[in-house]
């Protein structure tokens, strides 16, 4: 039996190494394919994207669709460019994923209701992020991870702050769509609005706590992943 890739979209500020150990708690036929932005880890030295078109022709050419069936997961700013991603293979009439795990990101059609801090000065920048995000202090009060981070984060935010819906056929795949109770970043309404991106109906799960719940929850929200990649049928793996 072939193997499953699961390609795993970062949250915003994060890399690729997030997800390395995701392999030890899903299933055998699922391989984990952690991808990676420009601006972190191994790709430091890289300007990170700031608007999410050039981010997808990246990941157009860089990723390898062809080799077997594939599903997609993303949190937070990796569930917009899954969706997107998804999106931009339709319609270059693309092999699809099987499945789409949206993760900690309001349905995309929605109105978002956040404050745009991609382009404010650094003081504004920072103190935004402490009242608004779910960004520990642990990281903005050290002088050395916030030189890191912050800049990296900064672009990321400006790529979902310019993302521009528009309005097309819901998706013709299997969806599943994960919250936080305490996110303030996406509401369970928000995450069950997912339910208009896919013809089929959509499995929705909202987990205990805040924006991070993928961190604090994370054996439940492995449990949640596996069950959904196990209920793809035998004949697409």
């Amino acid at each position: 039996m072939s193997k499953l890739r699961l390609f795993c979209f970062p949250y915003g500020g994060a890399g690729a190494s997030w997800y390395r150990s995701w392999s030890r708690s899903l299933p055998d036929h699922v391989e984990i394919v952690p991808v990676n932005f420009p601006g972190r880890e191994n790709r430091f030295r890289e300007t990170p994207h700031t608007e999410i078109a050039p981010l997808l022709t990246e990941l157009l050419t860089t990723l390898d669709f062809t080799s077997g069936p594939f599903a997609f997961f993303g949190h937070s700013l990796g569930a917009l460019v899954a969706f997107a991603l998804t999106r931009e293979l339709r319609e270059k009439r693309k092999t699809l994923p099987r499945l789409l795990i949206v993760s900690g990101y309001p349905a995309p059609h929605l109105f978002r209701d956040r404050p745009h801090v991609g382009k404010l000065p650094h003081d504004e920048f920072v103190a935004t992020l402490r009242e608004h995000f779910d960004v520990t202090d642990e990281l903005l009060d050290n002088p050395i991870l916030a030189e890191m981070a912050l800049p990296v984060l900064r672009a990321d935010l400006a790529v979902v702050e310019s993302y521009a819906y528009r309005d097309e056929p819901p998706l013709d795949l299997p969806l599943v769509a994960f919250g936080g109770l305490g996110d303030p970043e996406a509401s369970e309404e928000q995450i069950r609005a997912w339910q208009a991106q896919s013809t089929r109906p959509a499995r929705v799960r909202i987990f205990p706590g805040g924006h991070f719940y993928v961190n604090s929850e994370r054996p439940a929200v492995l449990d949640e992943v596996a069950l959904a990649l196990r209920g793809i049928p035998t004949q697409y793996v």
